[in-house]
């Protein structure tokens, strides 16, 4: 059994960076635990995404398993590699990302609309538990794993039981 996908969203960081932050949502039952709800994700096809091509929303294909999520082939996913965590030390996490990269012009900051654009995912990470992927290793990459996260790629959940929703936040580029 799966978790229903419900929707995404994306926000995107100042153009020349390539940068984004990708939110998947998924319906949970209240009664699921942990465990059981990040195994039914992880086997769900809106979960099974390269973040390479577009979502179904944005004129993708429609929602498959494709064996990978991200830079990593799914078999090396599982419930274990999700650590807790807060939602302020997820916050943290992505302005230090879209703010702290190896720029060229070592000046560079994320314009003033950019981090408008980004501070709409936070309300997001306050809605429930929190959980970070810790990323698998090299080896577990895909064919094409080297496509998204040069800049890296940072994996939030949040499980919200009051709204029932999982919400996956990803923030990486292409």
């Amino acid at each position: 059994m799966t978790l229903p996908f419900v929707g995404d969203d994306i926000v995107h960081l100042d153009s020349g960076t390539f940068m984004w932050v990708q939110l998947t949502h998924f319906l949970i039952g209240p009664a699921q635990n942990d465990q059981a709800i990040l195994e039914r994700l992880i086997e769900s096809p809106g979960y099974q995404h390269d973040y390479a091509s577009p979502f179904p929303s944005r004129g993708g294909s429609e929602l498959r398993a494709r064996g990978i999520h991200g830079r990593w082939r799914i078999d090396a996913i599982h419930p274990d590699l999700f650590e807790p965590s807060t939602a302020e030390a997820a916050k943290a996490e992505i302005k230090v990302w879209a703010n702290d990269q190896d720029w060229t012009d070592p000046e560079y900051s994320q314009p003033a609309d950019a981090i408008q654009r980004l501070e709409t995912i936070y309300p997001v990470l306050d809605s429930g538990r929190v959980l970070k992927l810790c990323n698998p290793p090299r080896e577990a990459e895909h064919d094409y794993g080297f496509v998204t996260g040069n800049g890296g790629f940072h994996e939030f959940i949040v499980i919200d039981r009051t709204l029932h929703t999982l919400h996956v936040i990803v923030a990486s580029d292409d």
